[in-house]
Formats: structure tokens, sequence, C-alpha cells
């Protein structure tokens, strides 16, 4: 049976015309390495390791979108890559597939206890691998959406149930209780949640699809609104309480999330 691969794979891509995903593949034979890496170089920007610790180094540096490891590796194996990946907040959101033998049904049960998200069994078809890839990323972008629109529209209610939802919970914290400091940002940030800023960025922009600037914004923006529907105090008082310390900025920004001025969205909530 011919499988539709070419329907599976993200619609994002960037100007080389390859889907802007990265992917790591980590396998200690360098020939199926190499192997799986030409046939999905094609579509994602590709990243390979030798080995399980290289692997966890590379990942919690880079922080890709997805990982294809090997079970059976020298320095570390591949269930316990998984592990210390879905342990970390860095890297917890990044779909894993393990690479195992057909009769290894011991590598599977372990592996998915750990967290893996799928397995493909050796020897396998590049068709398969490459579908599983897609659907995975296809879910996990599913998963976003729904996060951006959690926070965009209702942070407040963000329901606490997986690591994804447990990092933007503990974001969103800091972020309310520095709300009123002008000079809080994406360092900031970074530093009390305990990331650099280029992996801060690309967790943020896995889970959301938004940049870290934008998500803070984002939750300052949306707090405003609740303070326009919920008090009576001025647009100027709600931007400085907000962080922002120019009301003409604060409502410019206001107008791009929610399509009217403060002073517009504040009476129709009164209609």
């Amino acid at each position: 049976m011919v499988l539709e691969v070419e329907n599976s794979l993200p619609e994002a891509f960037n100007e080389a015309g390859k889907s802007k995903y990265k992917v790591l593949v980590v396998e200690d034979n360098a020939e199926v390495r190499a192997f799986i890496a030409d046939n999905l170089a094609e579509d994602y920007e590709v990243l390979e390791s030798e080995n399980g610790k290289r692997g966890l180094e590379v990942a919690t540096t880079i922080v890709p979108d997805l990982i294809i490891s090997d079970v059976m590796m020298p320095e570390m194996d591949g269930t316990e890559l998984c592990a210390k990946l879905k342990a970390d907040e860095r890297t917890s959101h990044i779909p894993v597939v393990l690479l195992t033998a057909k009769s290894a049904y011991e590598h599977q049960l372990e592996g998915l206890k750990m967290g893996a998200d799928a397995y493909v069994t050796k020897p396998f078809g590049v068709e398969l691998l490459k579908l599983k890839v897609g659907n995975l990323i296809k879910a996990r972008n599913a998963m976003r959406l729904k996060f951006s629109k959690q926070i965009v529209l209702e942070p407040q209610e963000l329901v606490i149930e997986s690591a994804d939802e447990k990092f933007l919970y503990k974001a969103i914290s800091i972020i309310e209780k520095s709300m009123e400091n002008p000079d809080f940002g994406v360092a900031v940030l970074a530093a009390e949640i305990g990331m650099s800023q280029p992996v801060l960025y690309r967790k943020i922009k896995a889970i959301t699809d938004l940049s870290v600037a934008d998500f803070i914004k984002s939750i300052k923006l949306k707090k405003a609104a609740m303070l326009l529907a919920n008090t009576d105090m001025s647009v100027a008082e709600i931007a400085f309480t907000v962080g922002f310390s120019d009301r003409r900025h604060f409502s410019k920004e206001f107008i791009k999330m929610f399509g009217r001025r403060p002073t517009e969205y504040a009476e129709s909530l009164k209609q």
C-alpha cells in the first residue's frame, strides 16, 4: 500500500522551500543515521548526533521540533535519553520517536513509560517514518494552536494537566507578578525561569507559536482587558498597571489584539 506521505507534512516552509521544523536524529550507526537524515533532508532541517549523551546536549541547546532516536546506543540509550528529555522543562514538549528491533517488546514498553510518543521498528520503510514524523508535528501544531488561543483569550482559565501547561502556568505567573514593571521583558523572564533566551524562545514558540515578547505582551493586554471590564480605572492607569509607560503605545498594541481602542472596548462592555 502506498502511503500519502506528502499529505502528512507540515505546511509551514522557510525561504529555501524546506519545512521550518528541526528534526534531530540520534543514532550510533553512521550509515543508518545518514540514511534517515538524507531521506528527511528534503522536508526538514536535520541535525545529527552519534549517541544519546551527545543528543541530549544538542536537544537542550538547539531545542528541535522532533527527535528520532535509536534505543540501543553507547554512552546513553534511547529510553534514558527520552526520560531525560521529558523530565527537562527545556525539552519536555518535544515529540520523541524511538527506533527499535521488531522483537524488542520490553524496549517499547520501557520507552512508552518514559514518555516516547511513537515507535518505529527496524527494518522500517522511509514512507512510514515520514508519515509518523509529519503526523506528530501536525499534532504538535494543533496543541500549539489550542494553547495560543487559551493564552490570548483566557490565560487565567488555562487548565493545568501536561508538562507544557505547567510550564506555561509558571511563565504566566512570573509575568503577572511583575506586571507593573515597564522594564520586565524577555531577559528577565528567561532569568526567572532559568533558561537561556534562545532556548526560552524555542520553547515558547513551540508551545504557543508566539515569540517570547509577544507572549509577554499578550498576557499584559489580556490583563488590561480584564481591568477595563471589571474596574473604573482610567486607560492611563491601566496602561501603567500592566507595564506600559506610554499610553499611545499601549493603545496601539491593544487595538492590534482586540480590534478597537481601549475606551471603545470598555464602552462595548457597558452596552
